[in-house]
């Protein structure tokens, strides 16, 4: 426990810092933002479209306007994931992958037995999400609300974390390689994310398809509308399901070994030709659930366009918008928070070679006839190969829901074609990620992640400077309502810069 809290206390610290402030600014944000009943009542119906159940809450309540459920509908899917990422993580980081590293093999060196790593691990998980509960709770009632509600939200959040933490540590039995069992674990919780949608979306109270995701369990405690507790309950038995599971598992597997056979064993697997397919390989499992749950997310944002037209009529401000920049502008802004999503993939692709760096895969491709500028440079072309894909899934998927809602086909084609154009602008965050890498200092990469989505999400409520906001790359991307050639053509230039210097710095340090 003293040695994970150690590796961990800064990053644990950061996520528990910016979870927290998110929970205390958000009301102040939106009493701000929508102040008059009238205009609630049209944000409110904007998100009881079936597009805003799936991507917020079921929407539920006799007062939907009163702020506290508007909180507990809109924000706590998005709470839910991002402390369902941040346990996932922490626990894979502290079992499968410090096997993978051989950081494992000198712990159990010394006076420790087979199930202290997956224990610890555990542990320090519970503990963040009991701190978090305290931490939310407290800003919720630091804004002006019930400290019962505010509880049952904030352990609603963090007991579903806690599901997910315990889940990883099953897949992290199940897999050898960390990055399955990560994906396995992530994919569960974006699959539960899915299911809690459609089943919301059949019937906004929840359905009997909700009830088979423990995201909903956390949303049907009601918190602010009607407060009940046994859902809790509920997600403590699974959570403790899990972990009896993965004990049992951990006891019947080797070391440095999964329950499920390892594909990279096959004796008939084929030669992998360079190493730009060797990047490819290495990323085709994340590939494949991102491009997938892109596509979703884009037909979802898609389909919001009639909505966002017929809010208008009863919106003074967003009419204003719909003037100025017209269907476009609504468009844009939605491939800005789709290309948002494909540049953390980005990131996480690149700043890859520093984790095969720390498991010994570098020192193994390295030792061929492989130079260093090649390994990296190839990284980051591998990864903008996989953004390109992305971007024409989310693309094609917000083309073809605004196109079908607003009866114009053409649509899903110039929503694709939009959505490419973002390329120059993951091309820099690949840049940032690979001069990341040559500092081994990865949070670098994802901190420009950060300030994208802030900029986006944010921007305008924190009234961040104009300067600041125009530094986001993904910001200076504005199509289709137009595309700035010459912005594009300077974004590539400083990503060719990066990655130049990136490569510099890393064919001259040391491995390792």
């Amino acid at each position: 426990m003293r040695l994970a809290l150690r590796r961990d206390r800064i990053r644990l610290a950061i996520w528990l810092t910016l979870l927290t402030l998110m929970m205390a600014y958000t009301p102040g944000a939106l009493e701000l933002a929508y102040p008059a009943e009238e205009q609630r009542r049209t944000r409110v119906e904007l998100m009881q479209t079936p597009a805003g159940i799936i991507m917020g809450g079921p929407m539920f309540g006799r007062d939907e306007t009163a702020l506290g459920a508007m909180i507990a509908n809109e924000l706590m899917l998005s709470m839910i994931v991002a402390a369902s990422i941040l346990a996932v993580l922490t626990v894979i980081r502290h079992t499968r992958r410090d096997e993978e590293s051989g950081a494992a093999e000198l712990v159990l060196s010394s006076v420790v037995g087979r199930h202290a790593r997956t224990a610890a691990a555990l542990i320090l998980v519970g503990g963040v999400n009991a701190l978090l509960a305290g931490t939310v709770t407290a800003a919720l009632v630091a804004n002006g609300f019930g400290i019962a509600d505010s509880a049952a939200l904030s352990l609603g959040i963090t007991a579903v974390a806690v599901v997910f933490g315990a889940l990883a540590a099953v897949t992290a039995q199940l897999w050898r390689q960390a990055r399955t069992a990560t994906g396995a674990a992530l994919g569960a919780l974006a699959v539960a994310a899915l299911v809690r949608g459609i089943g919301d979306v059949i019937d906004n109270s929840g359905s009997l398809v909700s009830w088979l995701s423990p995201i909903a369990w956390a949303q049907q405690m009601r918190s602010f509308v009607e407060l009940r507790w046994w859902p809790l309950l509920m997600l403590i038995g699974l959570t403790a399901a899990l972990v009896v599971t993965a004990a049992v598992l951990e006891s019947r597997r080797q070391y440095d070994d999964g329950i499920i056979g390892s594909g990279d064993r096959r004796r008939d697997a084929r030669p992998i030709p360079n190493v730009f397919a060797l990047h490819l390989m290495l990323q085709r499992g994340q590939l494949l659930g991102w491009g997938i749950g892109l596509f979703v997310a884009g037909l979802a944002f898609g389909s919001m366009t009639t909505s966002l037209l017929g809010a208008a009529e009863h919106n003074e401000l967003l009419a204003r918008v719909l003037a100025v920049s017209g269907t476009d502008g609504v468009y844009t802004t939605m491939s800005q928070f789709l290309a948002a999503a494909v540049g953390a993939y980005v990131v996480a692709a690149v700043v890859r070679t520093f984790s095969d760096e720390q498991s010994g895969l570098s020192e193994q491709v390295l030792a061929a006839a492989v130079s260093r500028w090649r390994w990296l440079l190839t990284s980051v072309a591998a990864a903008l190969t996989g953004a390109a894909a992305l971007l024409f899934c989310a693309g094609l998927g917000n083309g073809l829901g605004a196109g079908i809602t607003v009866g114009e086909p053409a649509t899903a084609w110039r929503l694709t074609g939009a959505a490419l154009t973002f390329l120059p602008a993951m091309a820099v965050l690949a840049g940032v990620a690979a001069f990341a890498v040559a500092l081994r200092r990865t949070w670098i990469g994802w901190l420009a992640v950060a300030f994208v989505v802030t900029s986006l999400y944010l921007g305008a409520l924190l009234r961040l400077p104009q300067w600041l906001l125009d530094a986001s790359p993904i910001g200076q991307t504005t199509a289709p309502a137009d595309f700035p050639v010459t912005a594009l053509v300077a974004m590539l230039a400083v990503a060719a810069a990066a990655t130049l210097l990136a490569g510099s710095i890393y064919r001259t340090r040391d491995m390792g």
